[in-house]
């Protein structure tokens, strides 16, 4: 409830319950415009012309516009109130500037309501109206200029009383300094009268000693040169007790104008604006008091972050402090003692990899792995090679090769049923890739022949025929669309290699970008789709990634010390690893960037022919002469070594279930065959 004044010996009427036999009226008076100094109100009897007030000043005025009286009739009054309110400047006392009154008939026992507004202009808020509207105001645009102000020296009629600088001043007037020096009275540079002292300096006070005179100082004529604590104008220095502050001084962040731009804090984050802090800890920028400067005062505190590179939920190797996530495969989980590796972190099961899958410092038990070795079948009777291999999540095995041998291993089983049936004769098969929603798989050859097999059936589709040789096949989910990327070596004079994109079915486009003979396809998606392959002559490497944007093929930047070989395989760990390998002990590693050459155990010089990867410490890589190489991490070792086969490709579903394809129609599989 806004506060009641009341007319004494008049009664407030808010919340009195006294009964108002002769009435009464509850006046609002409003103010607009201005804020008066004094209002008063007056209640007149119009029949008999007593009247009462009651004068509202200063602190009593409200700053919201307007307040409430409340008028309760005396007993000899008539049914008829004349209210009153005037408005002045100041006191109430004098002409007002504004003034309003109305005739009240009353009711009674009842309250009647009345308002008297009042407007005036005070423009420039220094308590006096304009004289244009009853006011004193001379200059109602600045708030310096009102009668009563300080006369300044700058030909403006400051305090409104008429008279002009020259004649309440003195200006003009001999006059005698501190420094008893005969001068004449004159204008100064900041607004104050000076002793003008012919032939003299004039000086302003330099207590700080900064080199900047007082502003608020008057200028002061010396017969003999400026002494010291004074300088020659002119007088700049907004604050002439703190050496700190001064034109031209650094702004720093204290609420103060250091520089005297009139100005605070410019330049300076304003104290409670969000910032960013160290470790990207989320704060509120804050003065420092010491410094100056504006510090970010964070309430965060920072994690460690570390990346978790192989997915499998426990991060390791460098930490990242940081309130926020340093980017994609970072985790707060620690303790995963082979990072690189998705089958080896704190509570993983232990499986047989000869690696310490549940980081308790101790390798799978004998219960776990009771034989550990490469073990070696030979697949049909007929003489052929085994040039691919592919392995499904379902535990199903496919394999193809030459002389159109084909051969499954179901889930779950423990002999590959193998057939050279139904699909053509005498066709050497380089590439298969299964679709592991439905089980189809679809086969590459040598002559070019692209077939297609259903699973439980011996029987394949001939679907195109390229008459060309292709080395790889994988099919790359397009929305819904199955998209088989393949590729081929040289097929003219030319020299030149070939891409494709195959639908399963009986649409197939070649691209158009030209590249080098290739041997091996391998990607998860669109964006992390590889090629391999080299020049005829060199022969020069070649890397070509797809554009998903175009579908077309860009070679890849690889390193200068990769030397003259010949890539055989890729394989496409996620969108930020890969591997491929070739001749010369080759193997390059992508860090979703950039190529770069892995150092590789100079003890053979070996043709790798394939690989497969689980992570960026777990990989193997097969040899044409027969032997197997782990990755773990640390380095490259040979992990099984024959010479009664050659191999041509691996594929597996984790380390503990790997399968190799060679020469000689043998099969071998770690670490037992099922």
């Amino acid at each position: 409830m806004r506060r009641v004044l009341w007319l004494l010996p008049l009664l407030a009427l808010a919340g009195c319950k006294k009964e108002t036999a002769q009435g009464a009226v509850r006046l609002t008076v409003a103010y607009d415009g201005f804020r008066p100094g004094c209002v008063l109100v007056m209640a007149r009897d119009v029949a008999s012309g007593k009247e009462l007030s009651e004068q509202v000043a200063d602190e009593r005025v409200p700053t919201s516009g307007s307040f409430l009286v409340g008028v309760l009739a005396q007993e000899d009054w008539g049914n008829t109130v004349e209210v009153e309110a005037r408005a002045f400047e100041r006191a109430c006392a004098g002409t007002p500037v504004v003034r309003n009154s109305e005739q009240v008939t009353l009711t009674a026992g009842k309250v009647t309501e009345a308002t008297l507004q009042l407007a005036a202009t005070d423009g420039d808020k220094d308590g006096y109206v304009a004289t244009r509207s009853g006011g004193t105001d001379c200059d109602d645009g600045d708030a310096d200029v009102h009668p009563g102000a300080t006369e300044r020296c700058n030909q403006e009629d400051d305090n409104c009383n008429g008279q002009a600088d020259q004649q309440e001043l003195s200006l003009e007037q001999s006059c005698t300094n501190a420094q008893s020096c005969s001068g004449t009275r004159r204008c100064g540079d900041n607004g104050q009268v000076v002793c003008d002292v012919p032939n003299g300096t004039v000086g302003y006070p330099d207590a700080d000693r900064d080199g900047h005179g007082d502003k608020k100082a008057p200028a002061e004529s010396f017969c003999n040169g400026v002494p010291a604590g004074y300088v020659a104008g002119p007088a700049t220095d907004c604050d002439d007790s703190s050496a700190n502050v001064r034109p031209g001084a650094v702004e720093r962040c204290n609420d103060v104008d250091d520089n005297c731009d009139g100005n605070v804090n410019e330049g300076i984050p304003a104290p409670g604006t969000p910032c960013m802090g160290e470790f990207q800890c989320s704060g509120q920028y804050a003065c420092d008091t010491v410094s100056g400067n504006a510090v970010c005062n964070t309430t965060q505190q920072p994690s460690n972050w570390m990346l978790d590179e192989d997915g499998d939920g426990y991060g390791g190797g460098t930490v990242t402090r940081s309130c926020v996530s340093p980017g994609a495969g970072y985790i707060t989980q620690a303790g995963d003692c082979r990072e690189g590796n998705p089958f080896t972190y704190p509570g993983a099961p232990e499986i047989c990899d000869a690696e310490d899958n549940n980081c308790d410092d101790q390798v799978e038990a004998t219960s776990v792995c009771s034989d550990p070795r490469w073990v070696a079948q030979t697949v049909s009777a007929i003489t052929f090679n085994w040039r691919s291999v592919v392995t499904l999540a379902s535990g199903e095995v496919g394999v193809v090769g030459s002389n159109d041998v084909r051969a499954r291993l179901p889930a779950g089983g423990t002999s590959f049923q193998a057939t050279t049936q139904g699909c053509g004769s005498n066709v050497d098969r380089y590439a298969l890739w299964v679709d592991a929603n439905n089980g189809r798989g679809y086969m590459g050859s040598f002559g070019g022949r692209l077939d297609i097999q259903d699973p439980g059936s011996l029987n394949c589709t001939a679907s195109q025929d390229l008459n060309r040789e292709i080395r790889g096949l994988v099919g790359i989910r397009n929305g819904t669309n199955l998209e088989i990327h393949g590729v081929t070596p040289a097929f003219d004079l030319s020299g030149a290699g070939s891409t494709f994109i195959w639908n399963g079915a009986s649409t197939l486009t070649y691209g158009t970008t030209p590249v080098a003979p290739l041997y091996d396809v391998h990607g998860i998606n669109r964006n992390a789709l590889f090629a391999v392959g080299a020049t005829l002559a060199g022969p020069s490497p070649r890397i070509y990634r797809f554009n998903p944007s175009n579908g077309q093929w860009q070679q890849e930047t690889l390193p200068s010390n990769v030397g003259q070989v010949r890539l055989n395989g890729v394989w496409v760990v996620n969108e930020k690893l890969a591997f491929a390998v070739g001749t010369d002990n080759t193997v390059l590693k992508w860090d979703g960037a950039t190529w770069s050459k892995m150092a590789f155990p100079a003890t053979h010089t070996d043709n790798l022919t394939s690989i497969v990867a689980f992570g960026a410490s777990s990989a193997y890589a097969t040899a044409f002469a027969g032997r197997i190489y782990r990755y773990d991490g640390q380095d490259w070792r040979v992990a099984h070594e024959t010479t009664s086969a050659r191999f041509n490709d691996i594929a597996g579903t984790s380390p503990a279930n790997l399968w190799v394809v060679g020469e000689g129609g043998q099969i071998f599989h770690w670490p037992q065959w099922p």
